[in-house]
């Protein structure tokens, strides 16, 4: 995993690490659920099933990563501004090191840097890994259906980022549409150390990059048995012979 510094997303500004689209907002598929029993902020555990019909931003961040510090004000002011408009903002505080870990140390950070929004501490990784997050910080959007329709990977772009929250917001759902987009996530993982992952459904196709074993992704789509996934931000397929199901 890797802390993004400035220098560095000036240097990957161009890069497929670096995730953002422009209107309208694209739709990635269902959000994994969240994980993890460990809540502060809030009197009950979160779920994503649970707040549909509100937009959900999710935060993973860690209290020592100075990149992710610097977005903590962007974050509250959303969470000020639009929380009586829909919008729930949870934070997924996942550490790098040991200090980071501690609940108590985690529950000092909040108060000192004045974060008032649910946070989930997320020690075992569990929802880190189901998003496949490798960055601190990054940002989700997820709308009122609970589909993931923005991510941004770094510091900036809040001008972006506020109006995506306005325009997911401005969505408008019925019951039967809310239904209808509310299926059982279907996920895989691998069953070998490295799975390479393909522009299209099959071995003719060129290889984007690899999944390691174990690792959880969202099934988009399934072709003459090969599964598409989101892959750092685009489509990508991988044998269905090397994975397994859940």
């Amino acid at each position: 995993m890797m802390r993004w510094f400035g220098i560095v997303l000036v240097c990957l500004a161009g890069s497929q690490l670096v995730f953002s689209q422009s209107d309208p907002l694209a739709d990635f598929g269902p959000a994994p659920e969240l994980h993890d029993s460990v809540w502060l902020n809030t009197d009950q555990a979160l779920s994503l099933e649970s707040l549909r019909g509100q937009v959900v931003l999710l935060h993973m961040w860690t209290f020592g990563c100075i990149n992710c510090i610097r977005t903590l004000p962007h974050v509250h002011e959303w969470y000020d501004t639009y929380g009586d408009d829909g919008l729930m903002v949870i934070g997924n505080h996942y550490p790098e090191f040991a200090y980071e870990q501690d609940l108590n140390n985690l529950k000092d950070a909040l108060v000192r840097l004045d974060v008032p929004y649910p946070v989930l501490q997320d020690n075992q990784r569990e929802t880190w890994s189901a998003y496949n997050n490798r960055y601190w910080p990054t940002i989700y959007l997820i709308d009122k259906a609970g589909h993931i329709r923005y991510r941004h990977i770094g510091e900036g772009r809040y001008d972006e980022t506020q109006a995506f929250i306005e325009q997911l917001l401005a969505e408008d759902y019925t019951p039967d549409e809310m239904a209808e987009t509310a299926e059982p996530l279907v996920s895989l993982h691998a069953t070998v150390d490295v799975l390479n992952v393909r522009t299209g459904p099959g071995t003719d196709h060129d290889a984007i990059g690899s999944i390691a074993r174990d690792e959880t992704y969202a099934v988009l789509d399934e072709r003459n048995g090969w599964y598409q996934i989101r892959y750092q931000g685009q489509a990508g397929y991988v044998s269905g012979e090397y994975v397994a199901l859940s």
